[in-house]
């Protein structure tokens, strides 16, 4: 009886290690600034808002301009949808504003028009903050 337990354990033991390690790989820590803005794009891109909202910035205004980048692609039809999540990403330009700060200068395939991107170095990875690329228009 004894090395059922013990088995039962090992198993229950290496199922919870394989979960845990398949979560950090789904929330990768950025740890640049040029990780912590493609991470947040692609799953932006991809429709993947629950990553994506790993590598934003938490305060309130970051929170409500996240919410009105879910709500426009949700908002694209099936193709648009479709349109978005093939579209690649082509990074211009990484500019260093200090050693806590970057600006992406990036552009979509899909409209090839330039954007720009600040992340910011946090305790939990480099992270976007919104408010920069909205403050911009």
């Amino acid at each position: 009886m004894k090395p059922l337990k013990t088995r039962a354990l090992i198993i229950i033991g290496m199922l919870v290690l394989a979960m845990s390690c398949s979560d950090k790989a789904n929330n990768e820590m950025a740890d640049n600034a040029l990780d912590g803005g493609r991470y947040f794009l692609e799953n932006c891109n991809q429709g993947d808002f629950n990553k994506a909202i790993n590598y934003l910035l938490d305060n309130p205004e970051n929170r409500s301009y996240f919410k009105g980048i879910s709500l426009q692609y949700f908002a694209l039809d099936k193709e648009g949808r479709q349109q978005l999540r093939q579209a690649s990403i082509q990074i211009n330009e990484v500019k260093a504003i200090d050693s806590n700060q970057s600006i992406i200068n990036y552009q979509s395939s899909m409209d090839k028009i330039p954007h720009q991107l600040k992340v910011v170095n946090s305790s939990k990875g480099w992270k976007v903050d919104l408010k920069y690329t909205y403050s911009l228009k």
